[in-house]
């Protein structure tokens, strides 16, 4: 089988050398077939971890995208996307203002959007079928995480913990949802990502203290303000000695008013992440760029941080 990987701005031959090189390093003896019109790369056999190869790519200056089944970022793709997001924000408690007293934290909404999806990725509006560009930025700046113990909170369809595993590191994740692990281990099905259903408030026990990389994206703006300040302890209690917790939001300044149904976080709340031991080692505040709208990416750290 092939997998299709869709390159931003790969437009001349030598952008196509260096693609190819990249890949070929990753994979060798892959099969590559690179296509400028269109700046796809198809590679066969299909690679048990295609993060590698996204991973491989970036590190040669170019961003990657998987494409599942085809292109799923065509137009008949982000129409269903753009449908599903008016059916599921209709019934989103946190798109009024009374909530749903049935639901008042939302998390039944979130059950619903899985159970209504039918396998279909684009009615999973937070599901981008790639890696998150800020991760995959860290991960290309790491000398290696061979050795290290990761986790992934709230992990979704999985991208981001495969990007983690490809990079070497020894890979837990979890998300609230079960509908969201049992398709996430159906699309990686060679997967060594330790995938299973948890909760963050309520972690499993030989979690405590244990990994080396906690990473978190997006799932905090989803918590309410009531509830934050336990989430941010939850994080930290799984950071082991010397280990790093690594936060990725949308952004938002001080009293700047929402837009979305989530919460976008302030400099404020992500610095109030700084507890129990952990303290900010960096906070880069990245610009809004296309569709991406701005966004904090934060590394806090225990002392003797090991890599």
């Amino acid at each position: 089988m092939t997998t299709m990987f869709h390159v931003e701005k790969m437009r001349c031959s030598g952008c196509a050398k260096h693609v190819t090189e990249a890949v070929q390093a990753a994979l060798p003896g892959a099969k590559i077939d690179i296509d400028l019109a269109t700046g796809t790369v198809a590679v066969s056999p299909t690679p048990d971890q295609p993060a590698s190869v996204i991973k491989a790519i970036a590190e040669a200056g170019y961003t990657a995208h998987v494409a599942h089944d085809g292109d799923v970022w065509d137009a008949d793709f982000r129409a269903r996307r753009q449908a599903a997001r008016a059916r599921l924000d209709a019934m989103n408690p946190h798109m009024t203002p009374e909530g749903d007293p049935s639901d008042p934290t939302g998390d039944r909404w979130f059950s619903k959007v899985y159970a209504l999806a039918n396998d279909d990725a684009a009615n999973v509006p937070w599901a981008a079928l790639e890696p998150n560009s800020l991760l995959m930025d860290w991960l290309a700046g790491q000398k290696t995480l061979s050795g290290k113990r990761a986790l992934d909170v709230g992990c979704g369809l999985g991208d981001n913990a495969e990007a983690l595993a490809a990079a070497g590191a020894r890979v837990a994740a979890f998300d609230y949802i079960e509908r969201a692990i049992d398709w996430a281990k159906r699309r990686y099905p060679n997967s060594l990502v330790d995938y299973r259903a948890a909760d963050l408030l309520d972690p499993p026990h030989e979690w405590l203290g244990a990994f080396d990389i906690v990473h978190e994206c997006y799932t905090l703006q989803t918590i309410n303000e009531e509830m934050f300040m336990r989430a941010a302890h939850a994080l930290a209690s799984l950071v082991a000695p010397g280990g790093r917790l690594l936060v990725i939001s949308a952004a938002r300044d001080e009293g700047e008013p929402q837009t979305t149904p989530w919460r976008p976080l302030t400099r404020a709340d992500i610095e109030s992440l700084a507890v129990d031991g952990l303290v900010i080692e960096k906070l880069e505040d990245v610009p809004q760029e296309g569709y991406v709208s701005r966004r904090w990416r934060a590394i806090f750290s225990r002392e003797n941080a090991p890599f």
